[in-house]
């Protein structure tokens, strides 16, 4: 009767769980952000079990656990495994399933919230529900582990497949509870207590949101207002816990540390996700920050030459690939300088014509008439230009993406701009459902000050990878020799579509090695430029290496093609891996008398030769 007693107590727990579940992000929601029901079908059981892809004693279990859902058909048994990982996000956790082949749902509660309200303490560990919600067992899987680290040398128990049995046939569970062995769960972040609008959201949101989310700009929606985010709490906890809001892929504490870093502290995602869990209350009005107050032009001020499309773009309601598959645009404009001299540029600043399409934003310099001719070749503005503009630049003119914030190159450091050249404006346009049109515009500031030094792109490239087909975790990598000493600004990773992750970093002569920005989980639609905080000395044979995985398989929904072998190449289907470097020569000063500025041309020289192989140096 005592045991009864405590199920029917521990079914009042469960019922309060999936409601807590349904109500917070936090709860147990699958890769596709969605909740993820832990009911039983009728007639027959479910059984949940809380997991952590960092315990190797729940990893150890995949087979058991595999070999139970294929035992059963769904309509007898519901097998989900929800992960506890804190800082676990569904790209992270979508490789894993992917890694140990789990046959079943996963779900996500990084606040253990509903694991903790079902009592459970440590990982890998299970409860079994029948169809009207009633707790029939719960504790380890079976007794393979004795304690943490020690197996059993002879195993004998099999308790979660037996109160599976027993349930799906309508016979009692021979065993109701037991004590699991495993990892204990995790602590989540800890935030103030009782959080609200007033006082700790409206600034967080003012910081990291509103840049795009008003009016007029890239957000699909507003966050301006209490009431905006109100109805919105689950899902900014939800974006942010899985860091994709704000827009910011490099990993937190990796690397010497960028400007304009978007990206939220554990405690702030935690605040949020703590914040919709209560019921996202408002505060105390009074304790509202001022408004932020948002440019309405330039923000740097007046640009010296204001570039703008020849012409507006249009951009249909939906655009079909060839397979009938919606897709974007990536459209390359071409704008005539007319300069009459060489100049240098020590700022750009971009402002999208229709920030409700424009994705991102990327400039070129072309001092040899090849983007005017692809643009001559291709009906109405501008060229098809996927992954890059399709020429070999003489330099780049950094970029724009949601958030972004223009900044000035430090005194005597400058871009150049060639006399007569053209400037690319590359376009990803992200279609909206209904017709839209667009004429972005560029703003260059050139430099008052004599400019001692040129800023380029180098790095490490592999132009000779082949990914396979039909194969994940296909890793490729990238070695550059420093070619004479440099000072570095900016990294740029960059691959296609197949990309999943990419870590830069470098080892100098010395032997110290600096991390320079990692990438868990690449995303093409977020080509970001990191710039370093403060510049990084590379001495001349310093080795900046790459390290990429690709994901060539059915199972990367980005895939064009997963049965086909995939080579480098600027087509949309083709492959990249570069770590693009924004270097200048170190102790480089033009302003001297008959100085050189040689950079380019070496630089020019190894891309070539990265494709084309060494040349003949006689």
């Amino acid at each position: 009767m005592v045991r009864r007693t405590r199920l029917v107590l521990m079914n009042t727990v469960i019922v309060t769980a999936t409601s807590f579940a349904a109500k917070a992000d936090g709860g147990p929601r699958g890769l596709d952000g969605q909740v993820v029901g832990l009911s039983a079908p009728r007639g027959g059981a479910s059984a949940v079990v809380f997991c952590s892809t960092e315990c190797p004693i729940s990893n150890a279990y995949t087979p058991v656990l595999n070999t139970l859902s294929t035992a059963y058909s769904e309509s007898k048994l519901r097998l989900v495994a929800v992960f506890v990982d804190p800082d676990l996000t569904s790209t992270r956790l979508a490789a894993h399933v992917r890694d140990y082949g789990l046959k079943f749902p996963v779900a996500i509660d990084r606040r253990g919230s509903v694991a903790r309200k079902l009592g459970v303490t440590v990982t890998p560990e299970v409860v079994v529900m029948d169809d009207v919600g009633t707790v029939r067992y719960r504790g380890r899987i079976d007794d393979q582990f004795a304690a943490r680290g020690v197996r059993n040398a002879n195993k004998q128990t099999n308790e979660l497949a037996e109160a599976v049995a027993a349930v799906t046939s309508g016979k009692p569970v021979p065993i109701a509870e037991t004590k699991a062995v495993g990892c204990p769960l995790p602590e989540p972040p800890r935030v103030p207590d009782g959080p609200t609008y007033a006082k700790d959201i409206a600034p967080l949101v003012q910081k990291h949101c509103q840049e795009c989310h008003r009016p007029g700009q890239v957000g699909p929606f507003s966050l301006m207002t209490y009431e905006q985010a109100r109805k919105r709490a689950d899902d900014l906890a939800t974006v942010t816990e899985d860091r994709l809001m704000p827009p910011w892929k490099a990993v937190p504490g990796y690397g010497p540390g960028f400007d304009h870093d978007r990206s939220l502290s554990a405690e702030e995602i935690a605040t949020l996700a703590a914040w919709a869990e209560a019921g996202a209350p408002e505060g105390d009005p009074a304790a509202l920050p001022p408004p932020r107050a948002f440019p309405t032009s330039w923000k740097l001020g007046g640009p010296d030459l204001i570039l703008e499309m020849p012409d507006e773009f249009s951009i249909p309601a939906e655009v079909l690939d060839a397979d009938g598959k919606p897709t974007d645009i990536y459209r390359c404009f071409v704008v005539p300088t007319n300069l009459p001299k060489d100049m240098y540029i020590s700022a750009i600043e971009y402002i999208p014509g229709n920030p409700r399409v424009v994705h991102h934003i990327l400039g070129y310099v072309d001092t040899g008439g090849d983007a005017r001719k692809k643009d001559a070749l291709t009906p109405g503005p501008g060229y098809d230009c996927f992954g890059g503009p399709g020429i070999r630049p003489e330099n780049d003119l950094a970029g724009w993406v949601p958030g972004s914030v223009p900044s000035l190159l430090p005194d005597g450091i400058g871009r150049k701009l060639s006399k007569g050249s053209d400037v690319v404006i590359q376009v990803h346009y992200h279609p909206t459902g209904k017709a839209e049109t667009d004429r972005t515009r560029v703003g260059l500031y050139f430099s008052r000050k004599p400019i001692r030094q040129t800023i380029h792109r180098g790095g490490a490239i592999n132009t000779k990878f082949v990914l396979k087909p039909e194969l994940a975790d296909q890793e490729v990598r990238a070695e550059w020799k420093v070619p004479m000493d440099l000072e570095a600004f900016s990294v740029t990773p960059h691959m296609h579509l197949r990309g999943r992750a990419m870590e830069v970093w470098a080892e100098l002569p010395d032997g110290r090695r600096l991390d320079l920005v990692k990438i868990d989980d690449w995303d093409f639609r977020w080509q970001l430029r990191y710039d370093f905080k403060k510049p990084i000395d590379l001495p001349k044979d310093t080795l900046v290496k790459v390290k990429a995985l690709f994901d060539n398989s059915s199972f990367n929904p980005n895939n064009p093609d997963p049965k086909r072998e995939v080579r480098w190449g600027e087509g949309t289907t083709d492959e990249m891996c570069i770590g693009f470097l924004g270097v200048v020569k170190k102790g480089q000063d033009l302003t001297r008398p008959g100085e050189v500025d040689d950079l380019p041309k070496v630089l020019e020289r190894e891309f070539r030769e990265s494709i084309d192989g060494p040349r003949d140096k006689r």
